[in-house]
């Protein structure tokens, strides 16, 4: 049965502010939705990540015809996810990937410890060339990294889409909706993409 997850960021803003659009959006198509809660900012790990998302995989929710949501630091957990129990999703839009590089930074605090554990290794990216159809969205504000984007669409051969003033699709920014994305999934629904 087709159905939705929604993968929150490290903040877990995700959930309260465009998630809620998404889920009006699946609940109005009678789609169902999951947006689980995972432990957030120095309480995230993909470890925690690992043990909630699995028992939706365990019980068949989480299925090969589930279209998949994951909004920044989600993104390196689900890819380490599929690697971890070999599963390839059919739809996968990727929001803002973050933590999937290691980039240099001058933070010292929790987000550094957190990041360290969340990077794809070598083995995550040769897992993720199996992908089919992933789709990318992001905003050339969002940490102004422009790179990090370009390199997750080669790395993971993904559609992509810009989106100008979206910054990194998070509750800071105010973003409570994203209709680009709604356009999408309508697109993944229909099969038109």
């Amino acid at each position: 049965m087709k159905n939705i997850f929604i993968l929150h960021s490290l903040n877990g803003d995700t959930l309260d502010f465009w998630g809620q659009d998404i889920k009006q959006y699946a609940d109005n198509k009678k789609i169902d939705i999951y947006l689980p809660k995972f432990p957030i900012r120095e309480k995230s790990s993909f470890k925690k990540f690992n043990t909630i998302l699995s028992k939706y995989f365990k019980d068949g929710t989480l299925n090969k015809n589930s279209i998949i949501i994951a909004h920044s630091i989600g993104n390196p957990y689900f890819i380490k996810f599929c690697r971890l129990h070999n599963y390839i999703p059919s739809q996968y839009i990727a929001v803002a990937p973050g933590a999937v590089y290691n980039y240099p930074s001058t933070r010292k605090d929790y987000i550094v410890k957190v990041k360290e554990q969340a990077y794809l290794k070598e083995e995550d990216f040769e897992y993720g060339k199996k992908f089919k159809n992933i789709y990318l969205i992001y905003s050339d504000e969002d940490d102004k990294n422009l790179e990090k984007f370009t390199r997750f669409e080669k790395d993971f051969n993904t559609k992509s889409f810009y989106l100008k003033g979206y910054n990194h699709f998070d509750g800071y920014h105010r973003i409570y909706k994203i209709p680009e994305l709604i356009q999408l999934i309508e697109k993944l629904l229909d099969k038109k993409v």
